[in-house]
């Protein structure tokens, strides 16, 4: 289909494609006479721009982004769940196995510093 012995550079810089006479001024006048049953006709004008459909009120567009933030922070609470540590309960007599394991010196260390310890002796 295609023809071998055409070349682009024979054309320069001429239009290689041709239209009919009068062309381009009927066709706004064709376009018009399609469109034109589409408008109603008691205007006696040609129609403007077509008019915005009608917004939401501004209140529930804030609500709706509102829900959604709430439920993506529930979300990523859930996912992003931080690990608290567990409490430990450890009760007075593993404390005193735990003292009484220690060396005489490490003992004696942490009695000093327990009795200097400011927030302990308030």
């Amino acid at each position: 289909m295609t023809n071998k012995e055409f070349d682009f550079n024979t054309i320069g810089k001429r239009m290689p494609y041709t239209t009919p006479d009068g062309f381009f001024g009927q066709l706004k006048e064709n376009v018009w006479q399609e469109v034109k049953d589409s408008y109603p006709e008691n205007t006696g004008s040609k129609p403007s721009a077509p008019r915005p459909t009608a917004r939401k009120p501004l209140y529930l567009h804030i609500l709706v982004q509102g829900i959604i933030a709430v439920a993506a922070s529930i979300v990523l609470m859930l996912v992003f769940r931080p690990t608290l540590p567990h409490p430990d309960n450890a009760s007075i007599n593993d404390v005193g196995q735990a003292f009484d394991q220690l060396t005489t010196e490490d003992q004696a260390y942490l009695l000093t510093v327990y009795q200097e310890d400011i927030f302990i002796n308030e």
